[in-house]
This record gives C-alpha cells, structure tokens and sequence, in this order.
C-alpha cells in the first residue's frame, strides 16, 4: 500500500471544519502522508480542462483533473474534503490488489470518485486522464460520468449494476462502502457527504456532519437511500444500469462529452 492521501483545496481559505475533518483523517492514519494540493504547489494548465475550470473559478471541477494525475504520478489515495472517514485505510485488502485501481460506486447506477486508491502509472487512469484533453469547450462533466463513461465502454466484461466486481486492474465496491451510509454505519469506510463544490449554489464552505447518535445517522441513512433510489430512475447511465441487472451489456453514448470519437486512446487489447 501507497501509504499517501491526496486531497484538494483551491479557491478560498479552508474552512475550520475541513481542517478538522483532515486532522480525523490524519488521527485514523497517523502512518500516512497527507498532501494538499492547491494554487501554491501544482499547475493545473496542462489540461484544457483545468485550465479552463481555474479561470472560470469552477473549483470542483478543476480537481477532477489532478486526481487522476496525482495518483498517476505519485500513487496512493486520493480524497475528496468532504470524505468522513469511519475505519482506517489500512482494512483494505492493497495486499491482494497492491496493483489495483480501487474505487467505488456512488449509485448503484454511477461510480463515485470521492476515494480513489491505485499505484503509480495506473493504465485505467492514465486513459481517463486523456479523455480531460478532449471535453468539449463550455462543457462540464463530471468525474463520475467520465470514469463510468470509461468502465461501461472500454472494460471488457463491465456489467454496471452496483455490484462487487474486479479483474487483474480494478476492485470495485458497493455504494455503502465509500459514499453512501451503511445502515450499520461501522461497515463501510467513509461517507461521502456530497457538499456540491461543483454546483452553482456552492458558498465556499461545508461542514462534514459526524454525528454519532443513531438516530442522526439513520435519518442520513434514509434520506441518502431515497435519493439513491431516484437516480435510478433519472441517471445518465440509468439503462446501462437497467442492462447490467439483466446480464446484458449497453454501451454509452458519450459524443456530447468529447471533440473527438475516442477520447481514451485506448482499446480493450490494451487492458
């Protein structure tokens, strides 16, 4: 295991409240490295996309290139701020999959980005990264539609239905592992509290709520089923999710996203 957390934190002074949630990270991992990325120390122009999302002050956006590219050159864990961590990292099983891109889903229906793990130089990664030098002008994807966009397309067996799954590069968890609450809260890693830096209405600041009355987490718990439930019916890639359950694979029509046919540059035979 590449025992470093990769986070991002542009645009404003942090809040006191994101400096706690990193500090529990840190208390949960005192063996790791935590690294902040921001203004000071990484450059983010060489990518259209990120460049494009700095000046246009898209701060949620703008981190959807340096995941990938921190982990593609450095490895390890990269974190979203808003990750409330429940279990230390160390319980995954890297052992098994020291070579594997371990992620998650956010739906059952989407994958979800807020925790990433994976080793340097990551094939799965590298052709994501790519896709960023292709997304059309005045257009804003984001980072679950591009990675689940790339697994429904371009990895040969992908059935998208929420569902553990794995091959010789990936290991995929359930929703309730890394995002979304589990209903016995301890079972999962983290929750991904979904503050929404991406949308218009965000305000510069969230609060990660780590409440520990059951109760308080069961109302999270059903509020977050809930709105689980309606992506299912509302999702970009509900049909390929309605597929998938069926056994039978659906292709995604990704041409409002990319200038050009393939923006992974890769084919099936490269995995």
């Amino acid at each position: 295991m590449i025992k470093k957390i990769h986070y991002c934190w542009f645009g404003s002074q942090m809040p006191d409240s994101v400096k706690r949630n990193v500090e529990h990270w840190a208390k949960l991992n005192p063996d790791f490295q935590i690294i902040e990325w921001n203004e000071s120390n990484i450059d983010v122009s060489k990518y259209e996309f990120g460049r494009r999302a700095y000046s246009a002050k898209k701060w949620g956006f703008l981190v959807d290139t340096i995941r990938p590219l921190k982990l593609v050159e450095e490895g390890g864990f990269y974190v979203d701020a808003d990750i409330e961590m429940i279990r230390p990292l160390n319980v995954l099983d890297t052992a098994r999959n020291h070579n594997k891109l371990l992620m998650g889903y956010m739906y059952d229906c989407a994958l979800g980005t807020a925790i990433l793990y994976s080793p340097k130089n990551h094939p799965y990664l590298k052709s994501i990264l790519n896709a960023y030098n292709y997304i059309k002008p005045d257009f804003w994807p984001v980072s679950n539609s591009i990675f689940t966009d790339f697994f429904v397309n371009k990895v040969p067996n992908f059935l998208l239905n929420g569902q553990n799954w794995e091959n010789d590069f990936c290991r995929l968890y359930p929703k309730e592992f890394f995002e979304q609450p589990s209903f016995f809260k301890q079972k999962g890693i983290s929750i991904h509290h979904c503050c929404g830096s991406w949308q218009k209405a965000f305000a510069g600041d969230f609060k990660v709520n780590k409440k520990l009355h059951i109760f308080s987490h069961l109302i999270k718990w059903f509020s977050r089923q809930y709105r689980a439930m309606n992506q299912l019916k509302n999702n970009e890639f509900s049909d390929c999710y309605k597929a998938a359950i069926k056994n039978i694979h659906l292709g995604f029509d990704h041409s409002k996203f990319y200038t050009v046919k393939d923006p992974f540059n890769l084919t099936c035979n490269d995995y």
